[in-house]
């Protein structure tokens, strides 16, 4: 299977999206999830997407709002919902990285 840098970037947000999903869900249900489960998922897409250090804020902050927003998604085991999710999101970071 070959995918784009993008296909592969929407990808990465729709894994981080459902990991995030699971772990915020988890902690309001009161349910320590901890945050040593931290993959890292960001921080790649950073580096693949060319984010500069002046732009980490910006990205961030787009990157995260998109995080929060996972949980007004059902929970499922394919996560397919957050497919849109992880598109708008991907489609706001490069337009970030374009102004």
């Amino acid at each position: 299977m070959n995918m784009t840098l993008d296909e592969l970037i929407i990808e990465l947000i729709h894994q981080d999206l459902k990991h995030n999903q699971l772990i915020l869900g988890l902690d309001r249900l009161n349910l320590d999830a901890g945050y040593c489960h931290y993959l890292g998922i960001m921080d790649l897409i950073q580096t693949l997407m060319g984010v500069q250090d002046d732009e980490m804020d910006e990205f961030s902050g787009t990157y995260m709002a998109a995080m929060e927003r996972s949980l007004e998604f059902p929970i499922s085991r394919s996560g397919e919902e957050l497919k849109p999710l992880a598109m708008e999101c991907y489609k706001k970071l490069k337009e970030k990285l374009k102004g």
